[in-house]
């Protein structure tokens, strides 16, 4: 395939994984980056207004990017994540919650700086902030960025630098702190939880305790075994999208242990294998909520 093809295929939602693009794309990496760049470039700059659909490229951009180690979209997907709320949900979908904290790892160029920046942003989309949050843990699972660092600036945000309206962010902040096993922020967390800050229905208190009373070696393994790492092969992160699929089975995905509580997995959890639940669809836990407001937040 032609340069141009690989564009003209990966610019337009066609109904099917377009594996032969993707594969070309990764074969010719050096030619296609420069426009993978670009095509984030232009994406950061849609008009919170705009009624246009929104462009296809950039998704796959930011899987390609991240499976190339690309540097220089680190601060282009950063970028992304300032995007008004409706811009970003429509531009890149569930890849929000579930492949954005990874991106953001694959790309990462050694400066927190603008992980923090988006995590302390008021005006980001919350879901894009405890994304960003998430991230830095990935970082720490991956021997990137040092634990005791992570540790030291989410104390930060508990003892002010996070404003105190509750949001996801508050939420990411309390599984992340278990799944670190940051046991000085115990305290910090309880005030939070009595803050009315941390939703309980999405990590109790109770849950949280629970983590920090295990051994720390084991709650650390566990945790970087639930969260996954880097992005490394596109095909296996995106061929089994439903939205690949809609006019045969579903293809599955490998199964992953849900979240419960303040980052555990519950053994006894069922374990979703089915095509991934929409963002806006109600719940299938029976909460009321929709999904992003729920399960699908962790």
């Amino acid at each position: 395939m032609e340069l141009e093809q690989i564009l003209e295929v990966l610019g337009k939602y066609r109904g099917y994984f377009p594996r032969e693009a993707v594969e070309e794309a990764v074969r010719r990496k050096d030619e296609i980056t420069p426009h993978l760049l670009r095509s984030l470039e232009d994406a950061a700059r849609i008009p919170a207004d705009s009624e246009a659909e929104p462009p296809y490229l950039p998704l796959f951009a930011l899987f390609l990017l991240a499976q190339f180690r690309e540097r220089r979209a680190y601060p282009l997907v950063m970028a992304l994540c300032r995007l008004p709320e409706k811009t970003l949900d429509s531009l890149i979908g569930d890849t929000l919650t579930e492949g954005l904290p990874h991106i953001i790892a694959s790309v990462f160029d050694g400066d927190t700086a603008p992980i923090k920046a988006v995590v302390e942003d008021p005006a980001a989309y919350e879901f894009a902030r405890s994304s960003a949050l998430r991230a830095l843990s990935i970082l720490v699972y991956e021997g990137v960025v040092a634990r005791a660092e992570v540790i030291a600036y989410f104390a930060e945000l508990l003892r002010g630098r996070l404003e105190k309206e509750p949001s996801h962010v508050w939420d990411a902040l309390a599984s992340e702190a278990a799944a670190l096993h940051a046991t000085p922020l115990l305290e910090d967390l309880r005030a939070a939880y009595g803050d009315g800050l941390i939703d309980p229905g999405f990590a109790s208190l109770t849950g949280l305790e629970r983590d920090f009373a295990q051994p720390e070696e084991q709650v650390l393994a566990e945790s970087k075994e639930r969260h996954g790492g880097l992005i490394d092969d596109v095909i296996k992160e995106m061929e089994w999208w439903h939205c690949f699929h809609k006019d045969e089975d579903a293809r599955r995905r490998p199964p992953v242990l849900p979240r419960v509580e303040a980052g555990r997995h519950d053994p006894d959890a069922v374990v979703r294998e089915g095509p991934k639940i929409g963002r806006n669809a109600p719940c299938p836990c029976g909460s009321g909520k929709k999904y992003k407001k729920c399960c699908g937040a962790g």
